[in-house]
């Protein structure tokens, strides 16, 4: 057979040639390497990242009139990469090769452009003109709606179909060059959004608070149960599995001596799904391995009239002997297991374990997918209570990459093999284009909870490979799951089942009000985590993740583990949202202003000042990262708000109390630990009607007979600190008018 290397030229390869060469694709994935003429072609060999989705190009995307002239150019955008010449015409948005998800969406867009030819009557792409192509531009923004960066993405799609044309493809599948590569794309694009592009909602605090206590719940609480009823039911499994052999005579004795001893008894009999409608099935392989009978010999036996007629009213779901250990509000949290059953709460642990690690650490989807048993090492050292735990990805394949790190001073040793971790977003390799197999990068900084789920999922697998591994959390199709990890979208359902689960069980035993309500902004699905985690840091940094996290220590462990990588990791979205904050805030203070409210404190000019500042430079909206770059960087604009003490901090490192070592690096206040005295301090009158209306509710409270007489007297005590507060503030506060005339 010819392979996809011997073709350079313009001829069509054969319908038996290899689409892509063999040699270059690991061995476990050769054997889905598609032939020219197939139907579908995978993309999944090209990619070494575990987590990559098996992407399928399919021919029938295609109408007749263009489907052998796309397969000739995906085969060629599939083998060949673009001539620097053509790259510079368009910069960092074109690369030379694609990755296999870019790949399958070029081809998904070209079959948008081929069918819009067919309805416009154009029959080969020699014949479609530049005023083709200006319409097809208005077709995608105007008729279709879609959005400036997907109607970008498109154009850049069709430069690259004109450019693979000369060297690749015969003339009649040569396409005129589109005009926004000499005019530029402004012209052929919709507007800009005002809030930008690719830009995902956190998920609101009223879902990600009860999701993350579940998950937590399952982690921490359930997960001894789960992990004891899948060790029985993997027993069972294999006990039923190494009973797979030929039947022989008397191979049934066993359970013919069990089905006697149940019907002596009037017992039930195990069976499958014992809520069917359907003739009730007989728990075959349960049998088998209680019985020492091969499932085959079970069907046998249990399809005679008298077996079907006797399950027919004596049967009982087959029962796991592991004990439920683990309470929820005094009770056991679960009835006894089910062996069919089980497996769904297998899952549902796993997920749980992914929303901790994804959530709790502030990595990507497919970071934490490519992690593998090991990561996640106890620390060696004497003081090991001192340490963190750090969790690393796997080491890299390149000799290069290893020699550059032992000469910078890293053992060659089994243990520094571990300071390697993966991300897979903006991997490049020397050329600018995608690398699947991931970049090196620094370690995860990792919680106790985080620790846990990496411990439990570590607990679920065979002992060695990828935490998330398809052939352990789905088996299904394992030919073509081998060495992959769960895909996203199965992921993201999992988390809707997840909830779906988790509200069922809430309603049924009558903790509604625990149930996880949905998210405004539409499904959970795996990349909103990132974002939420930023979000909730940056606006509620004296709050508390769940089970007493705390942000504030989540923000320091997150800056501190991500200190060495990239600026596109996670402190990016912590600025994002830092700045949003700091925006929000300050505009909010300034209409205020204008409106003649006041503020006092020792930082109330310098409130003032930068509520103006802020407005005139960014008028309450930052949009994208270097706004929140800019104004981060402005100190006269570092305010921020402290909900629990009714005050805004005007930070100054050089001032503030709350950090006791002055003029050092701390780029953020310590809200937890404002001083009273310090002289960043600002109040609103917003916050003194705030302190009022705490003031009143405490005495409330202390007014209460229920309420003990020592801890009434400490309500009324802040009460009345909360009313002195308030009265302080109306005595001394400044509007911006009187500040402008100096008073």
């Amino acid at each position: 057979m010819t392979t996809a290397a011997s073709f350079s030229d313009i001829g069509r390869p054969a319908r038996d040639t290899w689409v892509y060469d063999p040699d270059d694709v690991a061995e476990h994935r050769r054997p889905l390497v598609p032939r020219y003429g197939d139907q579908a072609w995978s993309l999944l060999p090209l990619s070494k990242n575990p987590s990559q989705t098996d992407d399928m190009i399919r021919w029938d995307w295609f109408s007749g009139t263009y489907r052998e002239t796309f397969r000739h150019a995906v085969w060629a955008l599939i083998n060949h990469g673009l001539p620097d010449v053509h790259i510079a015409k368009h910069g960092a948005p074109m690369r030379s090769t694609l990755s296999g998800g870019r790949m399958l969406k070029t081809a998904n867009q070209w079959s948008v452009f081929a069918e819009w030819l067919d309805k416009q009557g154009i029959v080969t792409l020699a014949a479609v003109t530049v005023e083709d192509l200006a319409e097809f531009a208005y077709h995608l923004g105007k008729t279709k709606g879609l959005s400036r960066n997907t109607v970008c993405s498109y154009l850049l799609a069709l430069s690259r179909l004109h450019y693979y044309g000369d060297p690749y493809l015969p003339l009649s599948d040569r396409m005129v060059e589109p005009p926004w590569i000499r005019e530029g794309q402004d012209d052929y694009l919709p507007a800009a959004s005002s809030k930008g592009e690719n830009v995902a909602e956190p998920i609101t605090p009223a879902t990600m608070g009860p999701l993350l206590v579940w998950a937590l719940r399952f982690v921490e609480l359930f997960a001894p149960d789960i992990l004891a009823a899948h060790a029985e039911r993997r027993v069972l499994h294999a006990t039923a599995d190494a009973l797979d052999v030929p039947l022989t005579p008397g191979c049934d004795a066993g359970l013919q001596s069990f089905l006697a001893g149940l019907e002596e008894r009037g017992a039930p009999v195990p069976v499958a799904d014992w809520n069917s409608r359907s003739p009730l099935a007989p728990a075959a392989l349960f049998l088998s391995a209680k019985t020492g009978t091969p499932v085959k010999k079970i069907h046998q036996v249990m399809r005679k009239p008298h077996w079907r007629s006797y399950i027919k009213d004596h049967h009982e779901p087959a029962m796991l002997t592991t004990p439920v250990t683990a309470q929820l509000g005094g009770q056991p949290w679960h009835e006894p297991f089910e062996f069919y059953r089980s497996s769904t709460l297998v899952k549902h642990l796993a997920t749980a374990c992914f929303i901790v690690v994804s959530y709790l650490t502030g990595m990507r989807t497919g970071e934490v997918l490519a992690l593998q048993t090991g990561c996640c090492p106890d620390p060696g050292s004497e003081d090991a209570a001192a340490k963190r735990h750090l969790i690393y990805g796997p080491a890299p394949d390149d000799d290069t990459e290893r020699e550059e790190d032992t000469e910078a001073g890293e053992d060659d040793d089994e243990e520094s093999a571990m300071v390697y971790g993966r991300q897979f977003k903006k991997a490049r390799d020397e050329d600018g284009n995608h690398d699947s197999a991931g970049a090196v990068r620094a370690p995860w900084v990792a919680v106790p909870q985080v620790v846990n789920a990496v411990r439990v999922l570590e607990a679920l697998g065979p002992g060695e490979g990828l935490l998330f591994a398809a052939e352990v959390h789905d088996p299904r199709m394992p030919e073509r799951r081998s060495s992959r990890s769960l895909a996203y979208t199965t992921m993201a359902n999992r988390i809707i089942s997840f909830v779906e689960w988790v509200n069922t069980y809430a309603n049924e035993r009558g903790r509604s009000p625990e149930a996880i309500p949905p998210d405004p902004h539409g499904s959970i699905g795996t990349g909103r985590f990132r974002r939420t985690l930023a979000w909730h840091i940056a606006r509620r940094p004296g709050g508390l993740v769940a089970l007493a996290v705390q942000y504030g220590h989540m923000r320091t462990l997150i800056s501190e583990g991500y200190a060495a990588r990239s600026r596109g990791g996670i402190r990016d979205l912590l600025d994002f949202e830092t700045a949003r904050t700091v925006a929000e805030n300050l505009s909010t203070i300034n209409e205020a202003l204008q409106e003649g409210e006041g503020v006092s404190g020792p930082a109330a000019r310098r409130l003032i000042h930068a509520a103006a500042t802020e407005h005139e430079r960014f008028g309450g909206m930052i949009t994208t990262t270097r706004q929140a770059r800019n104004l981060l960087a402005d100190p006269t604009l570092n305010v921020f708000e402290n909900e629990e003490a009714f005050l805004m901090c005007n930070y100054d490192r050089t001032k503030a109390l709350c950090h006791p070592s002055r003029g050092g690096s701390d780029d953020v206040p310590s809200l937890d630990r404002c001083r009273s005295t310090c002289a960043n301090i600002a109040r609103t009158d917003h916050h003194a009607d705030q302190m009022l209306a705490a003031a009143e509710n405490l005495r409330m409270q202390a007014l209460s007979p229920l309420v003990p007489e020592p801890m009434s007297e400490r309500l009324q005590f802040k009460a009345e600190h909360l009313e002195e507060l308030a009265a302080q503030h109306r005595a001394g506060r400044i509007t911006a008018a009187e500040e402008e005339v100096g008073v």
